[in-house]
């Protein structure tokens, strides 16, 4: 499934990616009922879709939940246009963050070898990572805002993996299967406050965490939709012009490493963000500017630069 959130002129809707379109999925489970879809079928997803209601995370309880919609998300696929127009999601101000309140997001430093490399901070021998704040997360289609006093502020495009069981200690042959499905996250950083802090030996934090250095977005995609989440082409682009091009495949560390170094140090848990990285392409961006980040199969994460 490739799910999304959407801010619309009625408020809040959840929908599933089907081809180009998005379709309002509890609308399309209603329709289905209607239909006469499976008693067994339209009872777990309606259960789903109360618990999803309910959660203030529905994105994340869908996409937990995805063997109760199987089958509707299959005959989605298959439905003629006709069948879905009615369900179209036809307006959109912006999306939302298909995770809406992760736990802790944890970001992976250096594990580009050519972004190592352009950077001072050396190439890492071990696992090498820090976290955002969960405040900081904003949909596709909404700002970035830059304080006046932030200094110079840098968009990191990464492919974003979410959790979706709770593990510690997790063996890294194993770490796939806590795996729920990945994003597209910018890693917006205040790049000289980062490297103040660095210089004084003190934590990154506070200049990745600012509120909306987070664009997260605009798709979960659960697992089972990405094959091979290292041969993903990754690119970010401002104003249209390229400023960053790399794979998942360059990636220093993968992703069940990255798993089982963090989770010897904290619970991971579902609906966990894990940052993995971004290529190289440190290069400034100034209010006004637009960042467009994609990847391969996952969509792209598209924010503007404003002042705040």
């Amino acid at each position: 499934m490739k799910l999304a959130r959407l801010m619309t002129e009625s408020g809040p809707v959840l929908a599933v990616n089907v081809g180009e379109d998005l379709i309002d999925l509890a609308g399309y489970v209603r329709a289905a009922s209607r239909r006469g879809a499976r008693d067994a079928e339209r009872a777990a997803t309606f259960s789903v879709l109360d618990a999803a209601r309910a959660s203030g995370d529905p994105a994340l309880c869908v996409a937990l939940n995805r063997e109760a919609f199987s089958g509707l998300v299959a005959a989605m696929g298959s439905a003629g246009r006709d069948a879905l127009a009615p369900h179209l999601v036809k307006e959109c101000r912006h999306y939302l963050p298909p995770v809406a309140h992760p736990e802790k997001i944890i970001a992976i430093g250096r594990n580009y070898l050519a972004h190592a490399l352009e950077g001072s901070g050396g190439v890492p021998q071990e696992v090498l990572f820090f976290s955002k704040a969960p405040s900081c997360l904003v949909g596709s289609g909404e700002p970035i805002l830059a304080p006046e006093w932030a200094g110079r502020i840098d968009p990191e495009g990464e492919l974003a993996v979410i959790m979706g069981k709770s593990g510690r200690y997790i063996e890294k042959d194993r770490a796939m299967d806590y795996v729920l499905g990945y994003s597209i996250i910018n890693d917006v950083t205040a790049r000289e406050m980062q490297h103040h802090d660095i210089r004084a030996g003190e934590p990154w934090f506070r200049s990745k965490s600012f509120d909306t250095f987070g664009p997260l977005g605009p798709f979960l995609v659960t697992a089972d939709e990405v094959p091979d989440p290292h041969s993903l082409d990754i690119k970010t682009l401002v104003g249209g012009e390229v400023r960053q091009s790399d794979n998942t495949r360059s990636l220093m560390f993968k992703i069940p490493d990255i798993i089982a170094h963090v989770s010897r140090f904290v619970t991971l848990k579902p609906g966990d963000v894990i940052a993995t990285g971004t290529p190289e392409g440190m290069k400034a961006i100034f209010p006004g500017d637009t960042v467009e980040i994609t990847i391969a199969g996952l969509g792209t994460l598209t924010n503007k630069l404003v002042k705040e």
